[in-house]
């Protein structure tokens, strides 16, 4: 059926010219000669140049490319030869991976891939990733994604950490750290572009006495946990760390008692802040990501929710206030009942569809904005989950071998 299915893919690319053609010769043979000529039409396809079949894989969903990764042995192995996978990255756009976050039943598939712009039907949306046997279900966060790869962390298992691509299935165990980490640890996982190599990021609590908690740093593939010093600041907006273009970045409070963004230079291995959003940004609910490329904040603020994008990075004039989501006011029923019903949590923006829509998770739920529309409705999708946590993720068939080599 595999085989059957990836025959129909490809043909979708053939002209309509040579389909016609076919399609009218099969409707005059017998049925030997149809047998023939679909043993034909496959024996072709299979036989075309490989950078024609390169060419195409290149042009289809993720969702199919994952199935064709199972049609033969030549088809897997141009999935994960290292240069077509480099390319393949380059152009894949930003996906939203999915994580279960609801207990009420623990053997239901974990992570989930949506990708809203390229699907053909309503049953393209989601792509339903494999369990990893090496990766515990339960009591595991997802606290990084860069390149196509994730850092999970298990909150049950003594703060163990993997490297993992979810797309193609391996997984990395990491070393234990030599100090005892707590589901209020903060981490980042980024990439250091000079010299190819992946690291983790672990600052632990402050212990009891201290302002600061350790910063330790793990080359991926060392296996050697490193110490470079204590953390000045306080991740008390979220705990792990936003990467772009080498850097992670937090929303963090200073020594001061001020509100700054804390950007981690993967590479050099130092702290430095950059300038935030102009607004006031004490009292409010912030968070951080990367929208269309850009180090994006978003501000909670009254009803509304504000999306400041820094155009040009590390300068703080660049700072563009480039949406408000507008909420729906509570009204007269929040006061009926003594409460405003506006949520005090962080939103998250994910993504600008090509539809130019908005799509954001607030209070672990999925949720769609129309511009110039007050308030945002749920996005419900079959399959998913009623409560997730949500990150930008680009998919990649890059091996983890190959990944860590650089």
């Amino acid at each position: 059926m595999q085989i059957s299915y990836s025959a129909v893919t490809f043909r979708a690319f053939l002209s309509p010219a040579m389909k016609k053609i076919k399609l009218k010769h099969t409707h005059q043979a017998t049925n030997t000669d149809q047998q023939e000529e679909e043993h034909d039409n496959q024996f072709d396809i299979f036989q075309l140049p490989n950078y024609i079949i390169l060419e195409i894989l290149s042009r289809i969903p993720i969702k199919s490319l994952i199935q064709c990764r199972s049609v033969c042995k030549s088809w897997r192995h141009s999935l994960s030869d290292s240069h077509f996978t480099k390319s393949l990255f380059s152009q894949t756009p930003t996906c939203i991976l999915l994580q279960n976050s609801s207990t009420i039943n623990p053997k239901s598939p974990r992570l989930f891939l949506i990708d809203l712009d390229k699907a053909s039907g309503r049953n393209d949306v989601v792509i339903r990733l494999p369990k990893d046997p090496n990766v515990p279900t339960r009591g595991v966060q997802v606290v990084g994604s860069c390149n196509g790869l994730l850092c999970v962390y298990d909150r049950l298992n003594c703060g163990q950490l993997y490297i993992s691509n979810p797309i193609i299935g391996e997984s990395l165990t990491l070393p234990a750290p030599s100090m005892e980490i707590d589901y209020q640890f903060v981490c980042g996982f980024g990439f250091c572009p000079s010299n190819e190599v992946y690291k983790v990021v672990v600052v632990t609590s402050p212990s009891e006495g201290t302002d600061h908690g350790e910063l330790k740093v793990l080359t991926v593939g060392s296996g050697v946990w490193r110490s470079i010093g204590n953390c000045v600041y306080h991740f008390g907006y979220q705990p792990y760390g936003v990467y772009l273009n080498g850097v992670l970045h937090w929303i963090v409070q200073t020594s001061e008692g001020s509100v700054s963004i804390c950007a981690f230079d993967v590479e050099n291995e130092s702290f430095r802040e950059l300038p935030p959003p102009p607004c006031c940004l004490k009292k409010c609910v912030i968070s951080i990501g990367v929208l269309e490329g850009w180090l994006s904040v978003f501000v909670r603020s009254g009803s509304n929710i504000n999306v400041w994008m820094m155009k040009d990075y590390g300068v703080e004039e660049s700072w563009t206030k480039e949406l408000v989501v507008k909420e729906k006011s509570s009204g007269m029923i929040g006061k009926l009942f003594g409460h405003w019903t506006r949520s005090s949590s962080a939103a998250q923006v994910l993504k600008f569809t090509k539809k130019g829509q908005v799509l954001l998770l607030d209070k672990y739920k999925l949720h769609v904005y129309t511009p110039g529309k007050r308030g945002f409705v749920p996005l419900e999708i079959d399959g998913v989950p009623y409560m997730v946590e949500a990150f930008a993720h680009i998919p990649s068939f890059i091996s983890l071998a190959n990944a860590l080599r650089g």
